[in-house]
């Protein structure tokens, strides 16, 4: 958690305590002429001390707000409509607090480039501190609290990225103990707290953070913890939560909500639970927000876990860097119309994209757990979907940055993955992207499939492609493709035996697709049924495919690998070129 919304949460109840050390004197004085005065007039002197504190209530709010005032250097004012004190309990009870930005105070302060990057606004309906000695706050150098505990917190903070000398906690816990030996408190709770964070930077741009919650256990200031880096703001543990995140794009076509949101410090481990990003229109309404071809994203995450990641930055926009993120049961659901034209992708390849995301980003490793993506795209000449399914996808991606200095030596990102091909077969790919080359989209792969039975992809292939494979079936496919954003090509092994293929068209009226009875028999005739032929050597082939300025980056990998196929089978290779 970032250190200014600790200190501005955590600062009313702070400044309670401390505020008994700016009137320490002067009630000292005030209570032991009051001591002098009843024990000369005969009365109870223990009646006094009572008393005393409730009668000083007006001046101790005073001070607290003088103390607000001096220790943010005049930033921000503090309100107490009301204050309790219950001497039997030792608590502290404050209600309807705020602490409000002086807007003139901050005017002054951003003209000398002096403001901070973040500016709170805090209000709060109780503040609940329990093991107050009035004596011991008094007379002691030493704090020691049970709980500090505040309810239903409303709080907005205003981020604007500003040139500024900022202070750091080795300077508060140097200043602190001057004044003080030790503060200890047992436990900090905030519950019920709602977070709306306004980026200034993006014209106000709002996030919102539903039913906010922080607990700090085993805070400790004193010599031995100011240069402790085991802990977190001075708390041995500390745990964040949110839920029911909901936010929409800029152009509100998708929804991106997070069921609950919890970080763990000082590993910094944040975990969120229940991501999803899909639209809530229709396919025939999503195309008409359109003039040209999309793909419709339906994604759901139960569980994503990163590994020492400042929360902060990313809210801000800052940036995102992580040690690690674990991605686990992702599901992901690809739609594509081709009846819209098309339009142009050029410079949307994963190196580029990361390059030229407005954010830095720094992950050393990203890894996905049992995944399944699916993807399922209407051809107009068949009128049908055909779809392909990707499962138990297990994917590891090292080198994820647009920062140079955290590139490493060979500046490259590499994806290895292991999947299922159609819930069967199975698949191993491995991607090497070369950040270094990224305006160029600079790439290798490597994929294999084992053996499976030819029909298996009858279900896609007809309705996309307009082929079924009639019999046969494949030992091994090996594919290796390197290439940029303009072109690729390809090395190819395809075992298989007793290949037949199916030519297929669509009649008018019917929803069925037929047989081309006479071109699928001079394409059986022309094909070539087995590699290896007999005791021949397996034939290779290489293929290169130019990139059609519409299709991606998985489209340009495929259609080079599908060339050298084709070849190996006999196929005119211009197929490859059709939609």
């Amino acid at each position: 958690m970032n250190k200014k919304i600790f200190w501005i949460i955590l600062i009313p109840a702070l400044l309670i305590i401390g505020g008994y050390l700016f009137i320490r004197f002067s009630l000292q004085s005030s209570i032991n002429k009051g001591e002098k005065d009843a024990a000369a007039a005969g009365s109870d002197t223990t009646a006094v001390q009572k008393s005393s504190p409730l009668d000083l209530r007006p001046l101790f709010i005073k001070k607290l707000q003088q103390v607000v005032t001096k220790s943010s250097g005049g930033l921000y004012t503090l309100s107490v409509a009301d204050m309790q004190l219950d001497v039997l309990s030792s608590s502290v009870s404050l209600q309807n607090v705020s602490v409000i930005p002086d807007k003139e105070v901050l005017a002054s302060l951003v003209k000398e480039a002096q403001a901070p990057n973040d500016v709170f606004t805090v209000s709060f309906k109780t503040l609940i501190i329990e093991g107050v000695n009035l004596d011991d706050a008094i007379t002691s150098k030493t704090m020691d609290y049970k709980l500090i505990k505040l309810v239903n917190p409303i709080i907005e903070v205003h981020h604007k990225k500003r040139t500024t000398v900022k202070k750091s906690d080795e300077d508060f816990s140097q200043r602190f103990l001057k004044e003080m030996q030790k503060l200890s408190v047992n436990k900090v709770v905030i519950e019920g707290a709602a977070l709306t964070h306004y980026n200034d930077d993006k014209k106000g741009k709002q996030t919102k953070l539903n039913d906010f919650a922080l607990t700090m256990t085993d805070i400790l200031v004193d010599s031995t913890t100011r240069d402790n880096k085991d802990r977190f703001l001075f708390a041995k543990e500390a745990a964040i939560s949110f839920k029911n995140f909901s936010t929409a794009t800029t152009d509100k076509i998708y929804n991106l909500e997070i069921g609950s949101v919890s970080i763990k410090s000082p590993r910094q481990t944040v975990s969120l639970q229940n991501f999803s990003f899909k639209t809530k229109l229709s396919k025939e309404a999503f195309q008409k927000r359109f003039k040209t071809r999309k793909e419709i994203f339906d994604l759901s995450i139960p569980s994503i876990i990163v590994q020492k990641m400042d929360w902060w930055d990313l809210l801000n926009e800052e940036r995102i860097e992580a040690d690690a993120i674990t991605v686990s049961g992702l599901k992901l659901d690809v739609y594509l119309d081709r009846r819209p034209l098309p339009s142009s992708r050029m410079g949307n390849f994963p190196n580029q994209v990361i390059m030229n995301m407005p954010i830095k980003i720094s992950v050393p490793k990203i890894k996905f757990e049992n995944m399944e993506v699916a993807y399922t795209e209407f051809n107009p000449k068949s009128k049908q979907n055909g779809t392909v399914v990707l499962d138990r996808i297990n994917m590891t991606m090292t080198g994820v940055t647009n920062r140079a200095e955290k590139m490493g030596a060979t500046k490259k990102m590499n994806v290895s993955a292991s999947a299922r091909f159609m819930r069967t077969v199975p698949l191993n790919a491995v991607f090497n992207l070369d950040m270094k080359a990224y305006k160029k989209g600079a790439f290798s792969a490597a994929l294999s499939l084992g053996g499976f039975d030819g029909t298996i992809v009858n279900s896609f292939a007809g309705p996309m492609g307009m082929v079924n494979v009639k019999e046969g079936s494949l030992q091994k496919v090996e594919i290796k493709v390197s290439g940029d954003e303009m072109k690729a090509t390809s090395e190819v092994l395809v075992l298989y035996k007793n290949l037949k293929v199916s030519l297929l068209e669509k009649d008018s009226g019917k929803k069925a697709l037929d047989k081309k009875d006479v071109t699928s028999f001079l394409a059986n005739f022309i094909i070539k049924n087995d590699n290896p032929k007999g005791d021949k050597e397996p034939r290779r082939e290489r293929g290169e495919f130019v990139r059609n300025p519409d299709a991606g980056f998985l489209n340009l990998v495929w259609k080079a690998g599908l060339v050298g196929i084709l070849k190996t089978v006999g196929a005119p290779a211009k197929l490859a070129s059709k939609p």
